[in-house]
């Protein structure tokens, strides 16, 4: 359930409504930004709506009837107007995708939270904490492409700016209450240097699917046929490859292998439907697999190593100084409130216990911590490495 009270928000559609926006913005000092995609329902995803709050008006500015939005760059990238985001990574990089736009001076009521302790993290909780206010959780995967939205998905999107200005305040105060400003300064700014990266179909990604290590070797082959079967089928049909086929299905055909249409439906995931229309292609890709088995060896060497652990194995030293950081990291998050990587990651910790350093100028040598960790957390730290030689 929405706020009742609030003023209906302003859909923006064409030039003169996006002209008269703009000239609103002019002169305030924050604006609340969001965007809506269609990720879950195509292959080439793009940004459907961008959400635009500030105090008094809640702009939803429709980009696939406005051919030039360039007038709005200015606004995001000048660094004298606050922009406010909950979970502003995605949004960052699709803005500067689709748009080429950059913003300066963000603040991100996400990692604000995190980085305070709050127990709750996701707008909709903080939104029922602080405002009490509900989001219809049932638009979180709604189809923002299409068109027309119904009343109800549109007041849904203008909740997802109107309160952040307000939010930030709240969060900000708490900020400086606590001394964390540094932190979250420091973390805000690393968010605004995110800029959109390609991501390439990986025709190895399939290594990494559940169950493929336990995989005989001709199974792993027939996997890897259907995994590149399913990408071609989503790239032509533009549809998420999820939609087409489900990962458990891949691994399921792969596994029992049938050898023949009626055989398909047999495999949890694999409708009559989609036996009638892939079934041909899903039969190939498994002879094909058949004929070309994979070992487990036969993996990349990009694919052996996914966490924050370093390549190759570490010295017994080093393993030691990470175990004592581990702990000493835990203990700190604890005694804050907070998750363990709001204090330190593991990539810090196994990058500190490599170096092995013995200063505070260490710390802080090619990028290793950000100053504000240093001056928080230098001297333990460094203390934690002499104790575990």
């Amino acid at each position: 359930m929405s706020d009742r009270t609030l003023p209906p928000p302003v859909w923006v559609d064409k030039p003169a409504a996006f002209r008269a926006m703009l000239a609103h913005l002019e002169g305030e000092p924050a604006l609340a930004v969001d965007t809506e995609s269609n990720s879950l329902y195509v292959y080439q995803e793009r940004v459907c709506l961008i959400q635009i709050s500030v105090p008094d008006v809640d702009y939803l500015v429709d980009p696939f009837a406005l051919r030039d939005l360039s007038g709005l760059g200015p606004f995001l990238a000048d660094p004298r107007v606050l922009k406010v985001f909950h979970g502003a990574e995605y949004d960052l990089s699709v803005l500067h995708r689709d748009f080429q736009f950059t913003v300066a001076n963000l603040f991100d009521t996400m990692w604000a939270s995190r980085i305070l302790g709050w127990p709750a993290h996701g707008l909709g909780d903080l939104l029922q904490e602080q405002f009490g206010v509900t989001l219809n959780k049932k638009y979180q995967r709604a189809n923002w492409g299409l068109r027309p939205l119904p009343p109800a998905q549109l007041d849904y999107a203008r909740l997802d700016t109107h309160y952040l200005l307000p939010l930030h305040e709240i969060q900000a105060q708490e900020l400086t209450a606590t001394g964390r400003w540094p932190q979250a300064r420091h973390r805000f700014g690393r968010l605004v240097e995110i800029r959109w990266e390609s991501r390439e179909f990986d025709p190895e990604g399939f290594w990494r699917l559940p169950g493929v290590r336990d995989m005989d070797d001709v199974g792993r082959g027939v996997l890897r046929e259907l995994y590149l079967f399913r990408e071609e089928r989503a790239r032509h049909e533009n549809r998420p490859p999820f939609r087409v086929i489900s990962n458990r299905a891949l691994v399921g055909l792969a596994e029992q292998r049938p050898q023949n249409r009626r055989e398909l439906p047999r495999i949890k995931g694999i409708s009559e439907g989609m036996a009638r229309r892939y079934g041909q292609g899903l039969l190939n890709a498994i002879q094909r697999g058949k004929e070309h088995p994979l070992s487990w060896k036969d993996r990349p060497r990009s694919e052996n190593n996914h966490g924050s652990r370093p390549n190759g194995r570490p010295a017994p030293a080093a393993q030691a100084r990470f175990e004592a950081l581990r702990q000493w990291r835990n203990a700190k998050a604890q005694e804050r409130g907070v998750e363990p990587d709001i204090v330190l990651n593991n990539q810090a910790l196994w990058s500190i216990a490599i170096l092995n350093p013995h200063s505070r100028q260490e710390l802080t040598g090619d990028g290793l911590l950000a100053r504000w960790q240093v001056d928080e957390y230098g001297d333990e730290l460094l203390a934690v490495v002499a104790r575990a030689h």
